[in-house]
C-alpha cells in the first residue's frame, strides 16, 4: 500500500514538473502571448474601448484582451517600455516621449479611431449660458475666480480637473489655456468624479468628453450643463451640435487615438479593423462619441490600416 501511495505521489510530482515545463517553454509562451492583447491608458476611452473588445470577441473568442486605464501618460509609458500592445490616448504623443520609445527599439504608430467633443460642464443651476475661448483660459488658469466677471452670479469659482497622467488635461492645458492651470484646481481622478464633484457645487467648472454626459442611447442624459463655447466674433456651439463637431465649429474637437508598435501583428491589426468597420463606428456613438471622418481614416491608410 505504502508503495502504491509513494508511486502516486511521485507521479504528481512528476506532472507537476513537467506543467511547469510547458509554462516556461518560449514556444508557448510565445503563443500564448499572441492570444492575448494588453490594452493600457485614457479613461476617456476606457468605456468605450471595453464595449469595442466584447464586439471583437464576438468573432474571436480564442482571443483575450486585457483592458486598464490610468490616463494616457500611461498607457504611453506602457508602449514606451513595452509593456502594452496598444496605448489608448486622448492626446497626441509627445516629441520626447517618441524619441524616449526609439531608445527602446519602439517605434509608436498612431490610430485615430474616434472623435471626442470634450465639454465644458457646469451647474445646471448656474445659470451661464456659454463662454468664449478666451474666458477658458482666465478661468482654468485663475485668472478670472468670480463668476460675476462672466455675467454669473458672485461666486467664487471652484475649478475640476484631472491629475497630470489624464491626455484631457493636457490637451486643454496644451491647446487652449496655454499657461500653467489654477493652483486652486482640484485634481480627481476620472471623468465621472469630475462630472458627479460639478453636478453637486453650483459654483463648479470642470471638463469631461462629451461622452460621459451622454444615456445608454447616446442622447445627453440632462444632469449637468455642457457650456457651449464660441470664438470671439462666433457664435457659440454646443459639444451635442454634431454638425458643428464634425465640421470642429465647435472648437473642443480632438481625435482619440491609439498607439502600437510599429506594424501590429495579426489579431492587433484584426481588433484595430473592427474597431474602424461601420459596426465598431457605430458603436462608437452610443458612448456619445463620433466616428472619424474622411482625412482621418486617410491618415490611418498612410499608417498601414
Amino acid at each position: 500500500m505504502k508503495y502504491y501511495s509513494l508511486l502516486f505521489i511521485s507521479s504528481i510530482i512528476l506532472f507537476g514538473c513537467k506543467q511547469e515545463q510547458k509554462v516556461q517553454d518560449p514556444e508557448l509562451a510565445d503563443i500564448l502571448k499572441r492570444n492575448t492583447i494588453v490594452i493600457k491608458g485614457s479613461d476617456t476611452e476606457l468605456p468605450m474601448v471595453k464595449d469595442l473588445a466584447n464586439l471583437f470577441r464576438k468573432d474571436n473568442s480564442q482571443i483575450t484582451i486585457d483592458i486598464s486605464g490610468g490616463g494616457s501618460s500611461v498607457g504611453i509609458e506602457a508602449l514606451i517600455n513595452n509593456e502594452t500592445d496598444i496605448a489608448n490616448s486622448s492626446r497626441e504623443i509627445k516629441a520626447s516621449e517618441i524619441a524616449r520609445a526609439k531608445l527602446n527599439g519602439v517605434n509608436p504608430t498612431p490610430i485615430m479611431f474616434s472623435v471626442d467633443a470634450l465639454a465644458i460642464i457646469t451647474n445646471s443651476k448656474l445659470g451661464i449660458d456659454s463662454l468664449s475661448t478666451e474666458h477658458l483660459m482666465q478661468i482654468f488658469s485663475g485668472e478670472i475666480t468670480n463668476w460675476k466677471s462672466v455675467g454669473g452670479p458672485d461666486l467664487p469659482i471652484v475649478i475640476y480637473g484631472r491629475d497630470s497622467l489624464s491626455g484631457t488635461y493636457s490637451y486643454l492645458k496644451d491647446k487652449f489655456i496655454r499657461a500653467p492651470y489654477s493652483a486652486n484646481m482640484k485634481q480627481l481622478h476620472g471623468n465621472a468624479e469630475i462630472v458627479a464633484a460639478v453636478q453637486k457645487d453650483i459654483a463648479g467648472v470642470g471638463y469631461a468628453g462629451a461622452g460621459f454626459l451622454m444615456d445608454e442611447n447616446g442622447k445627453p442624459n440632462g444632469s449637468i450643463w455642457a457650456m457651449p463655447i464660441y470664438l470671439k466674433g462666433s457664435r457659440a456651439y454646443s459639444p451635442y451640435e454634431i454638425s458643428a463637431v464634425k465640421k470642429g465649429d465647435y472648437v473642443l474637437t480632438r481625435p482619440l487615438y491609439q498607439y502600437i508598435n510599429g506594424k501590429p501583428r495579426t489579431q492587433i491589426f484584426d481588433f484595430i479593423m473592427t474597431e474602424l468597420t461601420l459596426r465598431g463606428q457605430e458603436l462608437i456613438k452610443t458612448h456619445g462619441y463620433f466616428p472619424i471622418n474622411d482625412y482621418q481614416t486617410e491618415i490611418n491608410k498612410l499608417n498601414g490600416l
